[in-house]
């Protein structure tokens, strides 16, 4: 089965390491439910952003993750790696995620009252506590428009990713 978004579901990874956390969580979503995705990974998230803004893709955006149970039909899935019952998102992080994000509602035309935390509807606090349900449209706000510099540093990271 195809998944056909028409819905965001954001997460916390609620591990407070400030290390990169995308083959710990693949890991150990493969000893939880060990479904592989067609890109080789058992991350359930669609996307896990790190704490120092780095994206990692687990699952392409039209497989069916694994990041909410009985939600996860023609829904896009995006981790942050922290804990926000303890601490708040990184200005990169929040950076990354707008791009995810906006590129998501784009391609997909999810209007922004699809883009749910994973506690709806769930009896759960992920993604934290201290994120309310309005934190991707306020972060939107915050991080509309990029200045030059922040373009220019963006320009020079990704030529960096490409000469590794």
């Amino acid at each position: 089965m195809e998944n056909k978004p028409n819905r965001i579901i954001w997460h916390h990874s609620a591990d407070p390491s400030t290390g990169h956390q995308a083959d710990k969580i693949n890991q150990d979503h493969k000893k939880k439910w060990n479904y592989k995705s067609i890109l080789g990974y058992y991350g359930g998230y669609h996307i896990l952003i790190e704490t120092d803004g780095t994206i990692f893709r687990y699952r392409a955006d039209n497989e069916i993750g694994a990041h909410d149970m009985g939600e996860n039909i023609n829904s896009l899935g995006v981790a942050l790696a922290g804990n926000f019952n303890l601490t708040h998102p990184t200005r990169e992080q929040e950076i990354s995620f707008v791009k995810v994000i906006r590129d998501w509602i784009s391609k997909y035309n999810i209007t922004m009252e699809r883009v749910d935390p994973h506690r709806m509807d769930d009896a759960t606090d992920c993604p934290g506590k201290l994120l309310l349900n309005s934190w991707p449209a306020e972060t939107i706000k915050k991080h509309g428009q990029q200045n030059t510099r922040e373009v220019l540093e963006d320009v020079i990271k990704y030529i960096q990713s490409k000469l590794i």
